[in-house]
């Protein structure tokens, strides 16, 4: 397996620290496990590298945290089910793949997303934000990294429970470092819940972590 330690440090930068982030080129896909093998028997060749490369990336994690396992199943959408008592996120974009996974504990949702070079349109955004995000928005670019914080944050939200319908039924609010979520049917952000992102390169990295009421953001 090979691994991008420098995009793992740029990933690990935007969690806390008791979160395991591992990175690495999207590779061809070699034997897989028989569970995991299965989910992809009908992909494409392209779909089985991306999946066999995250999940590859996705044990190795869970093996760093001491939490090792022999494969990993697939939940409802199609994401990692991962063992009881871990929360984690894989993502793939413009040839590379991560996942981060972390004990269930103090941290209680966690959500990454890469984007590669890209730009979103003006014609999408009415699709993907509400109105007071587009009113925020200067271009395309800046539309892009909103879309990818999104993502995290989307993926942060399913580890809570049942996950938004779509990305209309959630709110990023900019601050200082990162941003705040506010769900379309409360008042005020979610107090324990961050996103944060930076550019590495042309890739778009984002991240997002939701600490427990008696957490503490970091």
């Amino acid at each position: 397996m090979i691994r991008d330690h420098t995009l793992e440090t740029v990933i690990a930068g935007l969690l806390p620290q008791n979160v395991i982030v591992r990175a690495g080129p999207i590779v061809a896909a070699g034997p897989l496990p028989t569970l995991e093998a299965a989910l992809v028997a009908r992909a494409v060749d392209t779909r089985r590298a991306e999946f066999a490369s995250g999940r590859a990336l996705a044990r190795a994690a869970l093996a760093a945290l001491g939490r090792p396992v022999p494969a990993l199943g697939a939940t409802r959408d199609a994401g990692p089910a991962w063992p009881q008592g871990v929360i984690g996120s894989v993502t793939h974009a413009d040839g590379v793949v991560a996942a981060a996974v972390a004990v269930r504990g103090a941290l209680t949702g966690l959500g990454i997303d890469i984007e590669g070079p890209r730009v979103l349109e003006a014609s999408v955004w009415e699709s993907v934000f509400t109105a007071a995000e587009r009113a925020a928005l200067c271009d395309a670019r800046a539309a892009a990294q909103l879309f990818s914080a999104k993502e995290a944050a989307f993926k942060c939200l399913a580890a809570l429970g049942p996950p938004p319908t779509d990305f209309s039924d959630f709110e990023l609010i900019a601050t200082r470092d990162g941003y705040h979520v506010r769900l379309a049917s409360a008042a005020r952000p979610l107090a324990h819940m961050r996103v944060r992102t930076r550019l590495h390169g042309e890739r778009i990295v984002c991240a997002a972590c939701c600490h427990s009421a008696t957490g503490q953001p970091d």
